[in-house]
């Protein structure tokens, strides 16, 4: 789909590639890894915003390209903005984000997600056992989390951004968030408020592959459809 906006991007007459259209076909390009494109729509803008300019140091910054990101940041003006997108996957952003959080006396957003069973929207929370069928659905997430060890998955704790509680594991946490949730109590469209984490587009993948099913989750930032081959549409660019 990326390509094709890029594509679609190509055949927009020169007055229609205005700022809107350029950050638009600049994020499609990152999130589906096209780099050498992104470089070559960028470098053919007549007139770089600096909105233009955040979207190419982001998709540099996405790419995990930081010395291009940070050589593009320096050839223009140092604002706030181009910093932010340089920072958004750099491995000190969470640390970042959850001091600023602090600062300001605020709390990290409760992971929700919603998925349709019999034709009506059921809202599943990380870490909530409150549910009438909680009981089943923690069954099944661990029944599937057996698999994906089987075939291989490891859980990664990088992606866990508090100190575990007593008697709380990598694993326990990690399974207990509401797209693993959503997808053990039926596989089906998901969708999710924040941005799925690591360790879960991992593991949908595999899960997707090992059980033979589809399945797609709708995030913050783009639908992903995990295919029964373990791949995603997004080519792990999310």
């Amino acid at each position: 789909m990326d390509s094709e906006a890029v594509d679609l991007y190509r055949k927009m007459p020169n007055y229609l590639q205005d700022e809107v259209s350029s950050v638009c076909v600049l994020n499609a390009c990152y999130h589906s890894g096209l780099l050498n494109e992104a470089h070559s729509i960028f470098n053919e803008v007549s007139h770089e915003t600096k909105n233009i300019i955040t979207a190419m140091i982001d998709c540099f910054s996405r790419l995990f390209l930081f010395d291009e990101a940070q050589k593009l940041l320096e050839d223009y003006e140092k604002s706030n903005l181009p910093y932010s997108a340089m920072y958004s996957d750099h491995e000190e952003a969470e640390n970042i984000r959850l001091n600023r959080m602090k600062e300001v006396g605020k709390k990290v957003q409760v992971g929700l997600s919603w998925t349709a069973v019999n034709g009506e929207i059921v809202q599943l929370k990380a870490h909530d056992r409150s549910y009438s069928r909680s009981k089943e659905i923690y069954a099944e997430a661990e029944r599937i989390s057996s698999e994906l060890i089987k075939h291989g998955h490891n859980y990664d704790s990088s992606w866990i951004t508090r100190p575990l509680h007593e008697n709380e594991t990598i694993k326990s946490v990690l399974c207990a968030h509401s797209e693993r949730h959503a997808i053990a109590f039926y596989f089906i469209q998901i969708t999710k408020n924040l941005r799925v984490c690591g360790d879960c587009h991992q593991a949908t993948k595999l899960i997707a592959k090992v059980l033979q099913v589809n399945i797609v989750v709708r995030d913050t930032t783009c639908i992903h459809h995990f295919s029964t081959n373990g791949t995603c549409s997004c080519q792990d660019h999310f």
